[in-house]
């Protein structure tokens, strides 16, 4: 008996077989795409959503100039205070609104500084 012959009188393997395959697929195309490394170019282009902590209002900027922003600044990141605010008159108030996302890149940003010698 080949493997046509058993496709064909039980069907549920095939759909199974086809099944895993797709997921399978799926996992590993999430994977790629969530685990891409900071520097990478697909992220540094993604465009990010910044809101002004004092007055709530919001704005999208690339994240490659969001982060270039946040290098520039002299020693370590506070995590309360972030870029210049058109909002709040440059004020040091724009943080990313993925709270997640603004912890990770602190810390990454300030960790990058640290091993340079300009955090501090």
């Amino acid at each position: 008996m080949g493997l046509r012959e058993t496709l064909n009188e039980k069907p549920i393997v095939g759909r199974t077989i086809a099944f895993v395959a797709i997921v399978g697929a799926l996992f590993f195309g999430f994977r790629t795409q969530m685990s891409s490394p900071p520097d990478s170019v697909e992220r540094r282009s993604q465009t990010v959503t910044i809101r002004d902590t004092e007055t709530g209002d919001e704005w999208t900027m690339n994240r490659g100039q969001f982060e270039r922003l946040l290098l520039l600044q002299s020693g370590t990141i506070d995590p309360g205070a972030g870029i210049p605010s058109k909002f709040s008159d440059g004020r040091l108030t724009g943080v990313l609104i993925d709270t997640n996302d603004w912890t990770e890149t602190v810390n990454r940003i300030n960790a990058m500084k640290k091993q340079v010698g300009e955090g501090g």
